[in-house]
């Protein structure tokens, strides 16, 4: 993008925050019931203000929305969130925000788009996908995060708050569930002051399904399962005004091969004599597997949340530990003849971190905000191929890799009010961070493969000026960076052959690391909140620096490096009111054009063709990707949420119907596979009793029926997809007191 283009854009959108200030300025309308609606609050910049005083585009999302709109799991927090896109592959459960999101898979690969739980950062992968139960708000950060969420919050950051134990309320909820494919649910969740200081809070799921796909190779056997079960307790001690602890400790065990339940598309596979070949296009039920498939995920966790809240400034820390055990299988031919089968177990990944964090007082014109981070995780994966069936013993192809990082981190942020609409905030953060690689052939104590370290170190500062054009709404403009953190190749071993090639024509030898990713946003944006009425837009533009690329080589060896530059701007905006008694509406939209525009060295497989001109596998070629889309990134996405609520002669309806649109992206970086564009649309109907303690709803998911892929994957052995949960239904029962 020339710079020409660049100014163009943000004036064009600076041009627009006068004339929608100026009309906001005349005249604050007051929302329909005052008191009902409260402020929106977000904890964007680790403590609790306005939205309309963060310089930062943030998208939030309430626990009502959550449950209304039919978002029952992270993989669906973009159907209410503009510019984001959650995908899989296969195990791993990748955010893109913005154009940044990775393919980046592997022992001790991390994600670019972080996640935090209750100030916790949730480090992997595989614990990515899980079901919303206890939230109390979802914050969608947008842009890099650099200076206070720190390394691998390049494309922003999740955070999830859940609800804390109160100390004046008994409560307690109970919610059942039947659907489609047999699904049954039960939500349960309660609250229970224990005296004066101490209260507790119980939150459990339980979710699982037939299934919504047969493998013919197993005498259509149910696959696409989903079998969930999790629980989350918190225990608040409050002795005083001024200071509280809470504990809290969560498990997950889940079940769900849906990722991996794939066929071939479009029939390209070397195996055209099987049935997974002949599976038509538009067969969304069926596959053709010698082996079931499976993703398993067992989480545990425990955090300590400390606040002191004085005179003297707030202090905060937050100390975390958690162990993931995520192990799966997976048909890498994608068909029933016992070609290659690829094994990542067991895989574990365990993680404590521990973060100081002070908040000052307003100080005269001046306020402040640091902290001190520490972090450590340990990931080890042993993984494992077999051929017609029977594992291979030579080296490279049943690796043990363990990956050990440690990092620390000290970070400030400083707000000037210059004058009493215009402030100034100034960041930054200096991260370090060394990661220690070893791959042993077999097993712990096999031949030694790789042993590497490498130390990364970075400065990412930010800067924000903000104006309130009103009490209500403000205007600003910012900068800022983000890195994500290098890695090892873990399982390469640096032989480069033309057997099996690297995509990079490099070829670096073993212990070679791949380097940190960069970004650098310009945003400018404009927040309005009068009661029930918020609106939000920002303009942007990235420079997306260092891109790590995950690939294949010919033998499905995944391959690491360091490949490309890109270039990324946009615009969105989101919109929610209350209009009057009966209705409320919630709309948002996000416009994204992102390139990569220095790709010399890109990845593509072209399909190769039997002489009867069935595709037959794809062949490797190394390329210039330049000016190519960058993955996973749709150039328009938008939802539109609307809510209706109606006394009846016996209690209350409440219904909401939800739509939310994406345009058609790419999967890989050759972008030849594409998501066509799509729209999902989720209803339900809700009566309530008149004391509101029960509740009878029906409901539906996906009502148009659309199959979006949910797991895309091109090699030398063909292409494959596996789809999302077609149209359902269900009805759900629901008591509270």
């Amino acid at each position: 993008m020339r710079r020409s283009q660049l100014i163009s854009v943000l004036f064009a959108g600076a041009s627009l925050l006068p004339t929608i200030a100026f009309a906001q300025s005349q005249a604050d309308p007051q929302p329909t019931e005052p008191g009902v609606v409260a402020e929106v609050v977000v904890t964007a910049q680790r403590r609790s203000e306005r939205l309309v005083d963060v310089p930062a585009s943030v998208s939030v999302v309430t626990s009502t929305e959550l449950k209304n709109s039919g978002v029952s799991d992270s993989r669906d927090l973009r159907l209410l969130t503009p510019g984001l896109n959650i995908t899989s592959q296969g195990t791993y459960v990748q955010p893109t925000i913005r154009g940044v999101g990775t393919t980046v898979t592997g022992t001790g690969a991390d994600p670019n788009v972080a996640i935090y739980v209750d100030g916790v950062y949730i480090s992997s992968q595989g614990s990515g996908l899980f079901d919303f139960n206890n939230v109390d708000q979802i914050e969608v950060l947008k842009g890099p995060q650099g200076s206070l969420y720190g390394r691998n919050a390049t494309g922003g950051a999740i955070v999830v708050t859940t609800k804390v134990p109160s100390l004046t309320k008994t409560s307690a909820s109970i919610d059942a569930s039947y659907g489609s494919f047999d699904e049954v649910g039960l939500s349960v969740y309660g609250n229970l002051p224990l005296g004066d200081m101490f209260a507790v809070n119980v939150a459990a799921y339980s979710r699982k399904n037939d299934g919504y796909t047969r493998n013919l190779a197993l005498g259509g056997k149910h696959s696409s399962i989903t079998d969930s079960q999790g629980i989350r307790a918190r225990l608040l001690f409050q002795p005083t005004d001024d200071f509280r602890a809470i504990l809290t400790g969560a498990y997950i065990k889940q079940s769900d091969n849906a990722a991996y339940s794939y066929r071939p598309l479009n029939g390209n596979t070397p195996q055209q004599g099987s049935v997974a070949a002949h599976i038509p296009n538009d067969d969304y039920e069926h596959i053709s597997l010698n082996n079931d498939p499976y993703n398993r995920l067992d989480y545990r966790a425990v955090t300590l949340n400390l606040d002191w809240d004085h005179s003297w400034g707030k202090l905060t820390s937050i100390s975390s530990w958690a162990k993931t055990k995520y192990p799966f299988g997976t048909d890498l031919d994608g068909t029933e003849v016992p070609v290659q089968t690829f094994y990542a177990d067991p895989q574990t990944q365990e993680t404590e971190t521990q973060e100081l964090i002070y908040t000052s007082p307003v100080m005269g014109r001046v306020s402040w905000l640091g902290g001190l981070y520490y972090y450590h995780d340990e990931s080890i994966t042993q993984a494992r191929v077999a051929v017609g069936g029977a594992f291979l013993p030579f080296p490279s192809l049943r690796p043990y890799v363990h990956v050990d990082a440690t990092a620390y981190a000290a970070y400030a942020e400083v707000k000037f009010d210059l004058t009493d609409s215009l402030h100034l905030t100034v960041g930054g953060r200096y991260s370090s961070e060394k990661k220690h690689a070893t791959n042993n052939d077999g097993g712990p104590n096999g031949a030694i493969m790789l042993d590497a370290s490498h130390t990364w170190s970075a400065f990412t500062p930010r800067v924000a000026l903000r104006y309130d054009v009103t009490e209500k709404s403000s205007a600003y403009a910012s900068y800022s960076e983000g890195f994500k953190s290098g890695l090892f190749d873990g399982g390469a071993t640096g032989a480069c052959t033309t057997a099996a090639p690297r995509p990079n024509p490099a070829c670096p030898s073993a212990g070679v690391p791949v380097q940190p990713e960069k970004v650098k946003a310009y945003e400018i944006g404009y927040k309005y909140n009068v009661g029930a009425t918020v609106f939000s837009t920002s303009v942007f533009y990235s420079q997306y620096e260092n891109i790590q690329i995950n690939a294949l080589n010919t033998l499905n060896q995944q391959v690491l490096y360091n490949a490309a530059a890109g270039e990324i701007y946009g615009l969105d905006a989101d919109f929610s009111a209350r209009l009057n008694d009966n209705f409320s509406i919630h709309v948002g939209g996000a416009y994204t054009h992102g390139r990569y525009t220095s790709f010399l060295q890109g990845q593509n497989w072209v399909p190769i063709f039997t002489p009867g001109g069935l595709p037959n596998g794809n062949t490797q070629v190394v390329k210039d990707d330049s000016g190519n889309k960058l993955i996973r990134t749709p150039e328009f996405a938008g939802f539109a949420s609307l809510t209706f609520q109606h006394d009846v002669p016996v209690g209350h309806i409440e219904s909401t119907v939800t739509a939310s649109y994406s345009g058609s992206y790419f999967w890989h970086v050759d972008n030849r596979l594409k998501q066509p564009a799509f729209t999902i649309v989720n209803a339900n109907l809700t009566w309530y009793s008149p004391s509101d303690a029960w509740k009878v709803s029906v409901f539906g998911a996906n009502l148009t029926d659309e199959h979006t892929e949910l797991y895309v994957r091109e090699a030398a052995v063909g292409d494959f997809a596996s789809f999302a949960k077609p149209r359902t239904f269900g009805v759900a029962l629901g008591y509270k007191f």
